[in-house]
């Protein structure tokens, strides 16, 4: 791929946006988000952009000493350049261990927070082209097998919680670049130490890079793998949409012929709907997702499980339903909502408290019934027993949905982050769920 300077790739993004937008930029102060507002903010003037508005968020993580002051001088920078400018702390108690995936979740958080606010129409962020290719590295180190779907790098756009979309307009430009656009334009930036922590696994890959590569942006050993991850979701949400069907949200069925489509196209379905049905924000590991494709070609009847999935193979195809085991029992307040077993949202209406738990025996009897006839008992009986029984506190019979809450499915790993490249799918996931498509980007 040919790196893109800083201001062919701001206007590159700005160019695609056809209708009056508000963006918000995240900035830390760093080279490659000081970079990414200072050229958007040249590429909407140059271009008479009136209908496009900017504004910068600078998260304040509370980790070092010099955050606070960092983000005061990010501020005093977008005051020059008449950019609103708001600051959020992240003033929760740090975990002991993981810090760098608690504060990332945060900082999505906290941006969001502020982009509801405001009413943005994406918020932007500096990833680089060396993040990509450290990205790859990362992922290529646990494995390089042509199944590996992280080998694709990260998408130029993700969904957040279903809301809003953090798009990467810098994903092709190199981080000297960037620094070198700075210095011509007279413009400094504060450096982060975490950023050459070896303690990081990120710092590590990237030491480990080729420095000539990593300077320049040229000779990157990459492969856009990009297009073909999108080819491939696309094809996944046709073989859902066509082989596929889903019963009271806890059951999935593919049909016999689904299960002679291309091994490729079946993997990356299967994934991704054994996600959704044991609420599991990751894929399955390679040798498990091996051994749930080799009872799919053996064309015999069997069971196996995998991440909290049951796969159960018959001659009237392939079921899939959560285990029956491990299930928790949580109590939601009123007016309160919560997530039971990672797979399904329960607001409570009532005015008293929920109690939300397993099915009992004479519940899943009673539920079996109600699954289509040409189901076989067994694989009702153990679909029911994965759905939630909902009762009020005191009381021991459950209740119906009606005036005491509502009950709604969660697409994991989709409704937190959904890559770009991966909406179709999710869509068709949605779809099957009987849940609402995604929002499209705006760019």
């Amino acid at each position: 791929m040919t790196p893109l300077a800083p201001l062919e790739a701001a206007r590159q993004f700005i160019t695609r946006i056809s209708k009056p937008a508000r963006i918000l930029v995240a900035i830390s102060g760093g080279s490659d988000s000081t970079g990414l507002l200072l050229a958007l903010h040249r590429v909407v003037g140059e271009l008479g952009r009136t209908d496009i508005a900017l504004a910068a968020v600078t998260i304040d993580h509370a980790l070092r000493a010099e955050s606070a002051q960092e983000a005061i001088g990010v501020a005093a920078m977008c005051r020059k350049l008449d950019i609103p400018h708001h600051i959020r702390r992240w003033n929760e108690a740090k975990p002991a261990t993981g810090v760098s995936a608690a504060a990332r979740l945060a900082r999505y958080a906290l941006i969001s927070q502020v982009a509801e606010t405001m009413k943005a129409d994406m918020i932007v962020v500096g990833h680089t082209l060396g993040d990509q290719q450290e990205t790859i590295a990362m992922r290529g180190a646990r494995s390089l097998r042509p199944d590996n779907l992280g080998l694709a790098g990260m998408a130029d756009g993700v969904l957040y919680r279903c809301n809003h979309w953090f798009m990467r307009p810098f994903l092709n430009t190199s981080r000297q670049a960037i620094r070198d656009f700075l210095q011509d334009e007279g413009w400094s930036w504060f450096d982060d130490p975490s950023n050459i922590d070896a303690r990081y696994e990120r710092v590590r890959a990237r030491n480990a890079l080729e420095p000539a590569s990593t300077k320049s942006g040229e000779g990157l050993s990459l492969t856009d793998r990009s297009g073909e991850r999108a080819a491939l979701s696309a094809a996944a949400a046709d073989f859902i949409d066509t082989h596929v069907r889903c019963y009271l949200d806890c059951l999935i069925r593919i049909s016999p012929e689904g299960l002679l489509q291309e091994p490729p196209v079946l993997r990356a379905a299967l994934s991704a709907m054994a996600c959704v049905l044991g609420g599991r924000r990751f894929a399955m590991a390679s040798d498990s997702m091996d051994r749930i494709m080799a009872l799919v070609a053996s064309g015999q009847p069997g069971r196996a499980t995998a991440s909290r999935v049951v796969f159960d193979r018959r001659r009237q195809g392939l079921y899939l339903m959560r285990e029956n085991r491990n299930m928790p029992s949580i109590t939601i307040a009123h007016g309160q909502k919560a997530v039971w077993d990672e797979r399904f949202e329960i607001v409570n209406l009532s005015e008293r408290e929920l109690v939300v738990g397993p099915m009992s025996t004479h519940a899943v009897a009673a539920l079996v019934p109600t699954f289509a006839a040409d189901i076989p008992q067994g694989v009702a009986k153990r679909a029911a027993q994965s759905l939630a029984a909902i009762s009020l506190a005191g009381l021991d019979e459950p209740v119906a949905a009606d005036d005491h809450f509502t009950i709604r499915p969660v697409l994991a790993p989709y409704d937190l982050f959904l890559p770009r490249f991966d909406l179709p799918l999710a869509n068709a996931i949605a779809r099957l769920f009987g849940r609402e498509a995604y929002p499209q980007p705006a760019v």
